[in-house]
């Protein structure tokens, strides 16, 4: 954290942290190979370590959430809250939309992913492991 406990930062700012800015790293996940743009490693650039975060925009019609459960993932709960723009959440078959100030709670062995329904549609991703001290990702560190 800083001096005074305390950053600001623009959602604008912040950039994907190395390998979430690469197309081989989302390669077993999707076959988008622009996936990496719009991606923010919210939590390493603002210091988070009690959670993860990150964040996600994107154009109509181009994936928000890979296809992913976090079974295999350190069993986080996610927390996605729609800050501008809609989309269309799958959720173990089922699909929901969500606008602007809508949140969705999956839990870990829940499949799910996400579809951009305007453009542009950002989303903020919380995650953490129930009972558990939050590790971030070998990916973030540094």
């Amino acid at each position: 954290m800083t001096e005074r406990g305390w950053r600001l930062a623009r959602m604008e700012d912040v950039p994907a942290v190395s390998p979430a800015d690469d197309p081989e790293f989302w390669r077993p996940w999707t076959s988008d190979p622009a996936f990496p743009r719009g991606w923010h490693s919210v939590g390493r650039h603002l210091g988070v370590r009690a959670f993860g975060v990150n964040a996600k925009e994107a154009d109509a019609g181009r994936e928000l959430v890979v296809r992913h459960d976090e079974t295999e993932f350190g069993g986080q709960e996610e927390l996605y809250v729609v800050v501008r723009g809609r989309a269309r959440f799958t959720c173990d078959g089922e699909t929901v939309e969500l606008g602007p100030g809508d949140l969705l709670l999956v839990e870990p062995p829940v499949v799910r992913e996400a579809v951009a329904l305007e453009t542009p549609t950002l989303v903020l991703m919380v995650g953490a492991t129930p009972g558990a001290a939050y590790e971030p990702p070998d990916w973030t560190a540094g």
